[in-house]
């Protein structure tokens, strides 16, 4: 056993105390000690010093054992003995007990019959008898508990195979989880470059490239296929305005011409002659002042056929 913390702590407060005072006093006492006392007083420090070793040499060893314990504790923990261990090892213990027993009583009768051997072979004969009977019961007894021991053994070694099962699948359970927190972390970490934007000097791996360029060459198609549905939407616009307007041309026209047939079979209120004379003109004006759109529209209704 080491000394007490209390101990110590007096010491180092007295070698302390002791110091102090020694720096304090060293100019008082070079001038007016003598050689005697100084040599007292160095034998003195020498021996504080070396009781102070002495205590220090004493921690570090008790710090030494207490570590070789922890260390011996923390080989034992790595190592548990299992159940089976313990079992079989009681068995054997009890095996050996019980084999040294037979044979230090059997030894103890020799020694302590050997001169009442002659004097009593009846109650020999009868002490024999009582030994056999108990040394069959304590067979027995050893079959049942060798029996009992035995179950529990192989009860052991079941619960030791589960035991090492569900060692296995948690270690697969482990192995999952940490292949999951992995994924998680690496997802994360895209979801803030995708917030925040990619900084300034990193550049973009290649398989980045390669999707983005796919991604425009999609894009790309897609507004080609846009215009050309567009272009063909706006032939068909212009196709149905020439309708409409050829449509109103004729309506016009037929309206023109029967109010004119109407004018010129005198229906009207008017003279004949007048009226006949003003549908003559206003037919004449018409066919000369349209011809040319009529063209127009026939061509583009052609063309519009054409194409489709």
């Amino acid at each position: 056993m080491g000394p007490s913390p209390s101990s110590n702590e007096h010491f180092w407060s007295t070698l302390r105390r002791r110091v102090d005072t020694l720096i304090e006093k060293r100019e008082s006492t070079d001038q007016t000690g003598g050689a005697e006392e100084r040599s007292k007083r160095m034998k003195d420090d020498a021996l504080l010093l070396l009781r102070g070793f002495d205590s220090v040499s004493s921690t570090l060893s008790q710090l030494s054992d207490n570590l070789e314990n922890a260390l011996q504790g923390a080989r034992d923990l790595a190592n548990p003995s299992t159940l089976t261990e313990i079992l079989s090892s009681n068995l054997e213990k009890y095996k050996n007990g019980e084999n040294n027993k037979p044979v230090e009583e059997d030894g103890n009768e020799e020694i302590e019959n050997k001169g009442s051997k002659r004097k009593f072979e009846s109650s020999d004969g009868q002490i024999q008898n009582c030994g056999g009977d108990e040394t069959k019961d304590e067979n027995v007894k050893r079959a049942k508990e060798l029996g009992k021991l035995k179950k529990a053994r192989t009860i052991a070694i079941s619960m030791a195979a589960r035991a090492a099962a569900f060692a296995r699948e948690l270690k697969s359970l482990k192995s999952d989880l940490c292949f999951v927190q992995d994924r998680c972390s690496f997802l994360e970490e895209e979801n803030r470059k995708l917030r925040n934007g990619i900084p300034e000097g990193l550049v973009p791996p290649e398989e980045d490239d390669d999707l983005v360029r796919l991604q425009l060459e999609a894009l790309l198609g897609e507004k080609s296929r846009l215009a050309n549905e567009n272009a063909s939407l706006n032939r068909e616009n212009q196709c149905l305005r020439h309708l409409v307007e050829y449509h109103q041309f004729a309506s016009e026209g037929m309206s023109a011409s029967y109010e004119n047939l109407l004018r010129g079979m005198g229906m009207s209120l008017d003279s004949p002659d007048d009226e006949q004379n003003d549908g003559i003109e206003e037919g004449r004006e018409l066919v000369s002042s349209h011809p040319r759109d009529l063209l127009g529209v026939f061509k583009c209704l052609d063309e519009c056929y054409d194409e489709y």
